[in-house]
């Protein structure tokens, strides 16, 4: 007689479905828990990392500021204001010609202009210890120099100051003033270059402004 085979008896233990181990998003409210408490020392490191933010945005602010107070004691406030301020700036390319010679070049709006201020205005711009008591005045004639003029015409802030640059020495002065200074090894050829490539584009200026000079001249313009 063949035996009937029940469908529910038991089945061997390694054929029983396995449980499933809990989802831990079941639990999910565990990992969230409103509850949970703010430690003292959580506290102190979130205050140490602002507190450290702070003072690195400080440093970084103290070290890209202007410092003014070595130029301001060798210029006089004057000349710095006429550096910071100045609407219109010009340069002379050769201060030891006549009159007729000497036709400013405008620099007003020309890119760099920022950088030059910010070299001429900065203590570190300058190797301080380099002063002669001399009018750098004397240096034209013996060396290549440029003159550059600052005026404010509109509001008058100070008077108009002009200062003159040892291109080849890297010495500058008021050219009014009895001292001159020289600059730093990095600024005694960067800035000298830059006035130089102004000074090459001067004559490329003059005959654009001759061309629209005659274009206007013609007859019907």
């Amino acid at each position: 007689m063949t035996s009937q085979i029940d469908d529910h008896a038991e089945q061997p233990p390694s054929e029983q479905p396995s449980e499933q181990p809990p989802s831990d998003l079941a639990h999910a409210d565990k990992y969230n828990d409103p509850r949970a408490k703010v430690t003292r020392r959580g506290v102190l490191i979130g205050v140490g990392v602002v507190l450290l933010g702070i003072a690195g945005s400080a440093l970084s602010i103290w070290a890209r500021r202007t410092h003014l107070e070595r130029t301001t004691a060798f210029w006089g406030e004057d000349v710095i204001r006429a550096f910071q301020l100045s609407e219109e700036l010009e340069m002379i390319i050769d201060p030891g010609a006549g009159d007729a010679d000497t036709e400013p070049v405008r620099l007003s709006g020309m890119p760099g202009l920022g950088h030059l201020r910010h070299v001429l205005l900065d203590d570190r711009s300058y190797a301080w210890g380099t002063i002669e008591n001399q009018p750098v005045t004397e240096r034209i004639g013996h060396s290549e120099c440029m003159m550059l003029q600052f005026r404010d015409p509109s509001a008058r802030r100070f008077p108009d100051t002009q200062i003159v640059i040892d291109l080849q020495g890297g010495w500058l002065g008021d050219a009014a003033g009895l001292q001159q200074v020289q600059l730093k090894d990095r600024f005694r050829t960067a800035l000298p270059s830059y006035l130089k490539r102004i000074a090459n584009y001067e004559p490329i200026r003059v005959e654009r402004r001759e061309g629209e000079r005659r274009e206007t001249q013609k007859p019907g313009s």
